[in-house]
């Protein structure tokens, strides 16, 4: 398979046509956008305001929007990599067009998928991952993680994940933030939206949740052109796909043949609609509505309608004058099957600019990796196989150099041995190459034993490879994709944020190492 990501930076001639423009054409040319909707605008302050935002905009700006479902304590840390990339890129592009830019974070609060998002990766103090999990009092499945409480119960998650992050003089500060914010905060969603207003203070960073009302009403036409074209964005997204794939590249999005762009509020659930035999169908339920009775419902109760992944895009770009979005790899994949759709709903569609790759390391791990001649790639293998493989390079080099001639000498001398025997009788010369054949297995044994024979030393090289492997491909996945902010915070404390801010370059797209 073709790497999509690379491939798109490259400007491969093949691949861009799927995309509205290369990532860099921004900087040559800032697309014209119109003013925000006064509405929306006065109503995206009003939010801002009340989860302790400190954005100040004019509803003139150019959006550069992200976003990521609200994942318990911000998630994984690529959602901090992809709000710091929209603070920069918003930041650098007005500078270089003397145009108003503001970055948009735009919090997935519709989301249903609470399995997902309710587990937290920590690197603790330890140097072990630690795994917590918010348990609701009450089932959450269905639900959109904007109506799932954000109970009295996390206030013991946030001490234990204060306990076991690496800690200083910050951990007090930090965890009575998280114990306020989480009081003061209606819903799980919006607890991650304070918390990401509170890391991203001392930017522009603008915080979104798509149920407020004017966003709704702004989404209706939208959402009423999926209502009457029911089974055109499975059938666009599709056909791209299918255009992807014959060019080398995975599919990133397959849709069924019957799926609806959009879900609907149901019994507090959020419900997927299928359209079959000219009737929309909810998914589990046995309900089913006519193409008058649902247009009907979206203009009498739009707040029960939201798009999936390719509508939401769509309705993005409706609310907001988007000159780029910033999409992270598996994102990027899925915005290649979407050009179709904009030009179909009339929309303009953004350019798609890939987030900041980081991985977060310290001295001491460098120094470790040094002292082990490793590279830090090398550890998304098995941290047996690696450490065997260390234990191998670092045994005794001359009893190693023994076993190494005398190996060579003894096997020559069997072979020899066999050779010799064979016209006088074949079954001895058998005999004698399976007496060989276990030599060399005893000899393997002996280097084995070399090798391990310092079991002090074996059990402080594989704890060492466990100690990397957590710290940079925890579970086997890249750092970034598993561990959380909070893992780190508590000891560098607020001030992370801003060297994060000045370590990234948003122009380099290879993974960018950050020493802290």
């Amino acid at each position: 398979m073709r790497n999509l990501l690379a491939d798109y930076v490259a400007e491969a001639p093949d691949l861009m046509p799927f995309y509205a423009r290369p990532p860099r054409a921004l900087f040559a040319s800032l697309p014209k956008t119109p003013p925000w909707d006064p509405e929306l605008a006065a109503a995206v302050a009003d939010y801002n305001e009340r989860i302790g935002g400190h954005a100040v905009f004019t509803g003139d700006e150019a959006a550069i929007v992200t976003g990521q479902q609200a994942g318990l304590l911000t998630g994984p840390l690529y959602t901090i990599y992809k709000a710091a990339t929209a603070v920069l890129l918003a930041r650098k592009l007005q500078a270089r067009s003397g145009r108003l830019c503001a970055p948009v974070f735009w919090v997935a609060s519709e989301d249903h998928d609470f399995e997902e998002v309710r587990t937290v990766h920590l690197l603790a103090k330890t140097h072990e991952l630690a795994t917590l999990r918010y348990e609701p009092s009450a089932p959450a499945s269905g639900m959109p993680v904007s109506r799932v409480p954000a109970e009295a119960s996390l206030h013991a998650l946030i001490d234990d994940t204060a306990s076991k992050a690496a800690g200083s003089e910050h951990r007090d500060s930090i965890a009575s933030f998280l114990h306020e914010s989480l009081d003061a905060s209606a819903s799980f969603a919006e607890w991650t939206a304070r918390i990401i207003a509170r890391l991203f203070r001392d930017t522009p960073l603008i915080l979104f949740e798509p149920h407020l009302p004017p966003a709704r009403t702004l989404a209706q036409p939208i959402v009423e052109h999926a209502i009457r074209e029911p089974l055109l964005v499975s059938r666009l997204v599709n056909e791209a796909g299918e255009r992807l794939e014959d060019l080398g590249y995975p599919r990133a999005i397959v849709k069924g043949g019957n799926e609806c762009a959009f879900f609907l509020d149901e019994d507090g659930c959020r419900i997927k609609v299928t359209f079959e035999d000219g009737c929309f169908r909810l998914a589990d339920k046995d309900r089913a509505y006519g193409m008058d009775e649902m247009l009907a419902m979206a203009a009498a109760e739009p707040g029960r309608f939201s798009g999936n992944v390719a509508l939401r895009c769509l309705v993005q770009q409706r609310l907001f004058p988007v000159a780029a979005y910033v999409a992270g790899p598996g994102e990027l994949a899925y915005w290649g099957q979407f050009k179709a759709l904009f030009e179909s709903f009339g929309l303009d569609m953004p350019v798609v600019y890939p987030r900041a790759q980081c991985v977060l390391s310290t001295l001491k791990l460098n120094r470790l990796l040094a002292k082990l001649g490793i590279e830090r790639d090398e550890l998304a293998g098995s941290p047996e196989g690696l450490a065997e493989t260390v234990l191998r390079r670092t045994a005794d080099e001359t009893a190693g150099n023994i076993v190494a001639r005398h190996r060579q000498a003894m096997m020559d001398a069997w072979r020899q041995f066999a050779d010799e025997l064979a016209p006088y009788s074949p079954a001895a010369a058998a005999m004698a190459r399976k007496t060989a054949e276990r030599a060399a297995n005893d000899i393997e044994r002996i280097e084995r034993a070399l090798q391990q024979g310092d079991a002090a030393r074996a059990t402080a090289i594989r704890e060492q490879i466990a100690r990397l492997c957590t710290a940079f491909f925890p579970l086997r996945k890249p750092q970034e994709r598993v561990l959380n902010i909070f893992s780190f915070l508590f000891e560098h404390g607020w001030e992370l944020i801003p060297r994060l801010l000045k370590e990234i370059d948003i122009e380099t797209f290879a993974p960018k190492e950050i020493e802290l």
